[in-house]
């Protein structure tokens, strides 16, 4: 596995005291980002071996029972019948759009810089851990993308956050959401906002996370586990239907609002260091933000296209960079095409694709291994007969677009889907 945070941070101005802390901080993060992988393997396999519910209720199938996973709380509820108590565990429903509206992780920008693409009210830098590059937003500063328009009225926002706590410094008190503001430099978010909260998330008896509307609090969902996530990135993913916003932690839903936007809250997405007493020293962390246009169904496109048509391709199955490890995002879109093709009973063919970054011999291989993990997960997990999926690898050698921009890259990296 990949060590997330192997490198030392390289930051301008960075003093001797702060690297050494970022060292620590490494080999701290290794350590956790091992026991996540544990933990999500833990959950999946708790999904595979549960039984139908209904089965249950009808008296027909054993009682089933899932593990208490602290992580997964939000998605575990519980009821009985008959004396009988029955475990549920909800599947994370995210697909992220797939036209590209905005993204950014900062790899064109200087270190020690404030990203080119994005405005401030405050200050920050770019700065580098272990070849991935966040923004370092300051105590009492929010930003935001320079969006040319509005987000569509079917949207998603995909970002990282490294919750970074450093002994002796008060953690950040991080605001994330929608804006009326096209400009914070020059209007004030808090008049017009959707927002969620996490603050003191290193605190096991405080830690919290709300969410509200222009200044007022709306709601909470401080038993989601945040300490599981100190000097851990944590994803966030936002999918936005006209009025209804639903947010996903690490694949979790936790907030699903079917009336909490008006279209003048889709001007732009922001993010805060909020002002706190003491002043926090530690920056906020954000990386690989990607906002994409949802108007179309990725998964329902997908799966229709290649048995109507023949053939599909999508960039919206994601990876691991470098790695053919599958997103927990995909998920979704897999879970459909892996209901079409048992049932459809034809010979699938899937071929890896990617972009140029990289040896033409590594991106060969990478593109092989890609298609071969998604045929591993639709095999494992839809008991499809090995035979009945066909893989390959085409690499870098047929793009799609131009691999000068990251738009460009991402369609690139793509998995096609054929049927014989």
């Amino acid at each position: 596995m990949k060590k997330l945070f192997a490198l030392s941070l390289c930051v301008i101005g960075t003093s001797f005291s702060e690297a050494q802390f970022l060292e620590k901080l490494a080999d701290k993060a290794v350590n956790a980002a091992e026991r996540t992988v544990e933990r999500r393997v833990e959950r999946e396999a708790e999904k595979k071996t549960n039984e139908a519910i209904d089965g249950v209720l009808d008296g027909n199938k054993k009682e089933t029972n899932t593990k208490n996973n602290p992580r997964n709380k939000e998605n575990n509820s519980s009821t009985s019948t008959k004396g009988k108590e029955v475990n549920v565990t909800k599947e994370s429903d995210f697909v992220p759009g797939n036209s590209l509206v905005f993204s950014d992780d900062f790899q064109k920008d200087a270190k020690g810089d404030f990203p080119a693409k994005w405005n401030t009210n405050g200050s920050g830098q770019v700065v580098t851990i272990d070849n991935t590059k966040w923004l370092a937003l300051n105590h009492n500063s929010a930003a935001h993308p320079e969006l040319t328009k509005a987000l569509p009225e079917n949207s998603t926002i995909s970002f990282d956050l490294l919750l970074v706590s450093k002994k002796g410094e008060t953690t950040p008190t991080i605001q994330f959401g929608l804006t009326k503001s096209k400009n914070i430099l020059k209007e004030k978010t808090e008049q017009g906002r959707f927002y969620i909260q996490l603050r003191k998330y290193a605190d096991k008896n405080s830690k919290t996370l709300e969410y509200g509307l222009n200044q007022t609090p709306i709601g909470n969902k401080s038993d989601f586990p945040l300490n599981n996530y100190v000097n851990e990135i944590l994803h966030v993913d936002i999918a936005i239907n006209g009025t209804r916003i639903r947010v996903y932690l690490d694949g979790e839903k936790i907030i699903d609002l079917p009336k909490a936007l008006t279209p003048e809250l889709r001007n732009n997405f922001f993010i805060t260091n909020s002002m706190v007493i003491p002043a926090t020293q530690t920056p906020l962390y954000i990386s690989n933000l990607r906002i994409a246009s949802a108007d179309v169904d990725a998964r329902s496109s997908v799966a229709k296209d290649l048995f109507e048509k023949g053939s599909a391709s999508t960039s919206d199955i994601l990876f691991d960079t470098g790695k053919s490890t599958i997103k927990s995002s995909s998920h979704p879109i897999l879970d459909e095409l892996g209901t079409s093709i048992k049932n459809s009973k034809s010979t699938i063919v899937i071929i890896g694709h990617t972009d140029s970054d990289g040896s033409e011999d590594a991106n060969q291989k990478l593109s092989e291994q890609r298609a071969e993990s998604v045929k591993n997960y639709l095999i494992t997990k839809f008991k499809i007969p090995s035979n009945q999926i066909l893989t390959s690898g085409k690499g870098e050698s047929e793009p799609v677009s131009n691999n000068n921009t990251e738009d460009g890259k991402k369609q690139n990296r793509r998995v096609e889907f054929k049927k014989l």
